[in-house]
């Protein structure tokens, strides 16, 4: 059955698919940077919810940019991965424990946690990304530069997006 939570997620997914494939995709800072602002649906889904539902729309988010940008499938293995590990990285970074998930809201996060948090997720969204597309370890030093550059300029975007348009109370 069709929610109506589900169904805002879906319109939620298509929006920043095509904010990415049509506006994010062309900023290109040195050839090196693109930011990919389309893992704020990963770093803001509340870790409460179905996790199955979660990760399906983790991976329907990187198929989405996929299609666009006609990669093969590694935004859909980075969407689909950082998805999986966001329980990890929140449980990591807050000290909470799995049963306390359940209870668990991002404004529990201080700004130090939040930068923690949102930088290993984009981090490791970022170097899986790079490191598929690149299928090799032997050009790690541009794997890195990439994952680096690109990480800062989408950090650049989901702080400005942080501080502009979340909730005063969510922060």
């Amino acid at each position: 059955m069709l929610t109506l939570k589900l169904l805002g997620n879906i319109v939620t997914i298509a929006l920043l698919v095509l904010l990415q494939a049509f506006v994010f995709s062309k900023i290109n800072f040195n050839h090196i940077a693109t930011p990919y602002i389309y893992i704020l649906f990963i770093l803001l889904y509340p870790a409460f919810r179905n996790r199955y539902v979660f990760l399906l729309l983790c991976f329907l988010l990187g198929w989405g940019v996929d299609l666009f940008e006609d990669t093969g499938g590694i935004h859909a293995f980075a969407s689909l991965t950082i998805g999986f590990l966001s329980k990890h990285i929140i449980r990591m970074v807050s000290g909470t424990k799995f049963f306390e998930l359940e209870e668990f809201r991002y404004s529990d996060f201080n700004a130090g946690q939040w930068i923690i948090y949102t930088a290993l997720m984009v981090f490791i969204h970022h170097f899986l990304l790079f490191l598929m597309e690149s299928l090799s370890f032997s050009n790690f030093g541009g794997i890195m530069l990439r994952t680096l550059s690109c990480s800062a300029f989408t950090l650049l975007f989901v702080y400005f997006y942080l501080i502009l348009f979340r909730k005063r109370a969510e922060r």
